[in-house]
């Protein structure tokens, strides 16, 4: 898919928040002050919220490297592995889409919940028993993961543990999007499980042998993504045409006040009082308390790092508990939505809505008051607060909140409808609405995501919108356009 950037905005902002190498459960004062990064998982959408802790996006830049090493904006979605550079009080300058595999499905899905995508193991996680206590799959283009064929081309996202049974590490996935198209060069992601004078050996001893480029340089034990020509997967070892890191690093902790990187706890050494996390291995010092035994089971954990020489020490330590209560963490697991739409049937039973891009399914016992007395032509401000239905991407709403009265500046709106008006050299477009009645004239910018590129959308194409109202503008500033079919 065609997406627009403008490259300046790419430099300037990769320049300001010093761009780096390969709510309730705030970690250790992340994101309250200052600068810092933010590696984790997408869990929701108030503005844009990583594994519980929310982030104002309504102006920062979102983003995905290609393969040649050049930034598009992209379409950040829920369960993404993203990387969020902040400034400020939780204020996010750029959203890095970070996916570790792009590429064809090797097998179907066993009975453990495993497949091959690229030769590399993935695990679905379809029960909230499971005992990583990870979020559950979200399922993008299948109604269930028996859906997914050999040769279907996938996106994943996720979190790499490794599996002492497999002797190897597996991708524990928060997210399988289905792909129209096959993507070249495809993405290959994991830990390094051995280097040689050959290459380097990919998530376990006999795993897929890689050719770095030139001037790479890696350690046993790091997390990194590889782009591969298609046409080279058939050789061994697989050529890699550029790398990247897929964790942090200690240099970066010279640049941000705050590093908090959140995942499947591997490799726990109680002796050595070491922990490895997305291929990335943190020391726990002795004064640092923390729960061994979730630890020792690979069980979801974020962590506040600090420096130490050229090491990654822990500050604080945070576990993900079953019920985020009794002094536990939830850290994301429970999700939370929040837009502006119109046009629900608040009356139906259940009520099926969209709510920043996911869907939402709500029992009428779930319904605040104020959400059976909106009318279908008006604005409403929704909350929803829930968790994914097993095996799909919908959302089971627990809660949903409503107000009518909300003032619209600088919440994050939604529209459907179709395009009436298109002026490219103003960058502005006008939509007749679909739900409910009446035009929005609206803008965009730089930093606008579209799925084609706006000289491609025909008068009249039917479209869904997303943006914000600025203070004191009548145009609705677009974050994100898509055409609907």
């Amino acid at each position: 898919m065609d997406k627009w950037l403008g490259w300046l905005w790419v430099l300037m902002s990769c320049w300001l928040a010093g761009c780096g190498g390969a709510g309730s459960d705030l970690v250790a004062g992340v994101g309250s002050g200052g600068s810092g990064v933010a590696s984790g998982s997408v869990s929701g959408f108030g503005s844009v919220i990583v594994d519980g802790v929310e982030y104002d996006d309504a102006s920062a830049a979102h983003l995905v490297e290609n393969g040649n090493g050049s930034w598009v904006n992209a379409d950040v979605k829920l369960g993404q592995r993203v990387r969020l550079v902040y400034a400020g009080s939780q204020v996010a300058q750029r959203v890095e889409v970070q996916a570790q595999l792009r590429g064809p499905v090797g097998s179907v899905v066993d009975a453990n919940g495993r497949v091959q995508v690229l030769g590399q193991t993935v695990r679905l996680v379809t029960s909230s028993s499971d005992a990583s206590l990870s979020s559950l799959t979200v399922l993008d283009g299948y109604t269930t993961g028996s859906g997914i064929a050999v040769g279907d081309e996938v996106e994943v996202h996720g979190a790499w543990a490794y599996d002492s049974a497999l002797a190897r590490y597996v991708l524990v996935a928060t997210r399988l999007e289905k792909l129209a198209t096959a993507a070249d060069p495809v993405l290959l992601g994991g830990v390094v499980a051995s280097v040689g004078s050959t290459g380097v050996r990919l998530n376990e001893v006999a795993g897929t042998l890689l050719s770095l480029p030139v001037g790479s340089s890696v350690s046993v034990g790091d997390g990194l993504r590889a782009w591969v020509a298609r046409s080279a997967l058939a050789s061994s070892p697989v050529v890699v045409s550029r790398l990247a890191g897929s964790g942090t690093t200690a240099a970066e902790l010279a640049s941000f006040s705050a590093i908090t990187l959140s995942g499947l706890a591997s490799n726990y050494d109680p002796v050595a009082r070491t922990v490895q996390i997305q291929g990335v291995t943190l020391s726990l010092p002795a004064g640092l308390s923390v729960d061994a035994a979730a630890l020792t089971a690979g069980q979801f954990v974020s962590v506040t790092l600090s420096p130490s020489g050229t090491a990654l020490v822990a500050s604080a330590l945070s576990v993900r508990t079953s019920n985020g209560g009794s002094g536990g963490k939830d850290l994301g697991r429970t999700i939370t939505l929040k837009g502006v739409v119109r046009g629900v049937d608040w009356s139906a039973s259940p009520v099926s809505f969209t709510l920043r891009g996911a869907p939402v399914q709500a029992a009428q016992s779930t319904l605040a008051a104020a959400c059976l007395s909106v009318g279908s032509n008006v604005d409403v401000a929704v909350q929803v607060t829930g968790a994914l239905a097993p095996g799909s991407s919908t959302v089971v709403a627990t809660a949903v909140s409503c107000s009518a009265s909300a003032a619209l500046t600088g919440e994050v709106l939604e529209y459907q409808g179709q395009l009436s008006q298109l002026n490219l050299d103003a960058q502005t477009l006008m939509i007749q609405l679909t739900r409910g009645s009446g035009l929005i004239q609206a803008r965009w910018d730089e930093k606008t995501y579209f799925d084609k590129r706006p000289a491609s959308l025909p008068i009249g194409q039917k479209v869904e919108v997303e943006g914000v109202f600025d203070q004191g503008s009548a145009l609705l500033r677009l974050t994100r356009v898509r055409q609907v079919n």
